[in-house]
């Protein structure tokens, strides 16, 4: 038996005990909610004011960088989802009226390059246009859910998201009010998915979201947490730029952590500057690194 299979069967074994014994279990309020709670909205517009507030409004374009790693499961568990031999370093776009995103992922394998816009993803793997649904749902996927790390509390400024209370709890030792929101529809092609926003209740800022991931079949029914970390104010906004991904259910497993290591603003970007051939003109030069690297 080889080391990976060896590995994957260690997991499984593992998973199957977890399950069994109830080591992880579900935080979602499943209730069909229609109309928002004022109180759940109230927090969740402290939270934009607590990053920035108006200052957001300000900002037509975004161009970050990112590096991470994954635990050596998780390519196992969701080989299209993690794509490794192409996701290490990326360099990202988003014009953030229309929520265009841009993604140029590399890793040992090349380069990959997502377009994630109005309902419509094309992806390229080395100047190859992927013609695999998975593949495509997946990279979906992964561009929204990045838009939401990246943009934190500023997100759910969208419509067809409805806010509850959803109770308190602690991360990295401060007390959280927790809002639950429901979006519709939710990430990649899902047609909806909950996510928890747990806000630090002394600052108001977005410490954690939790989240379902429906778009996939693969990922249907799990629940996945990212903590943010190691704020920045760039802007006059409050970016999060350490990242930590866990998977909560269906077991609980460190999935990804990545670090954002540079962000610049209003370059005056358009979307012929990013295409799946790569990124053009003013896209293209790096996200400007921090002034501590």
């Amino acid at each position: 038996m080889t080391a990976m299979s060896n590995l994957a069967t260690q997991f499984l074994l593992g998973t199957s005990a977890c399950l069994l014994i109830g080591c992880s279990s579900p935080q979602f309020d499943k209730r069909p909610f229609t109309q928002s709670d004022p109180k759940a909205t109230s927090l969740v517009a402290a939270s934009q004011d607590a990053h920035g507030g108006k200052a957001f409004a300000k900002i037509r374009d975004v161009s970050v960088r990112y590096e991470g790693n994954w635990p050596p499961i998780v390519p196992i568990v969701q080989p299209t989802l993690s794509d490794i031999k192409f996701r290490g370093r990326s360099e990202e776009r988003m014009l953030i009226d229309s929520r265009f995103i841009a993604q140029e992922h590399s890793g040992p394998d090349g380069k990959k390059v997502v377009i994630r816009e109005s309902g419509t993803v094309t992806v390229a793997y080395n100047g190859v246009p992927s013609s695999d649904s998975e593949v495509n749902h997946a990279a979906a996927l992964v561009a929204d859910v990045y838009a939401m790390f990246l943009l934190g509390p500023f997100y759910f400024d969208r419509p067809g998201v409805v806010f509850a209370p959803d109770g308190e709890a602690v991360v990295d030792n401060a007390t959280c009010d927790k809002v639950l929101a429901i979006l519709r529809p939710g990430f990649g092609y899902s047609k909806e998915d909950r996510v928890i926003l747990f806000i630090d209740r002394a600052t108001k800022r977005l410490r954690r979201v939790r989240m379902t991931l429906d778009g996939l079949e693969s990922t249907r029914g799990a629940e996945v947490d990212v903590t943010f970390r190691d704020f920045r104010e760039i802007g006059g906004i409050l970016w999060a730029t350490d990242f930590d991904e866990r998977i909560r259910v269906p077991f609980d497993l460190p999935a990804h952590h990545w670090n954002m290591l540079g962000l610049d603003l209003n370059r005056g970007l358009h979307k012929s500057d990013l295409t799946v051939d790569g990124f053009k003109g003013r896209a293209g030069k790096p996200a400007a690194s921090f002034s501590s690297e």
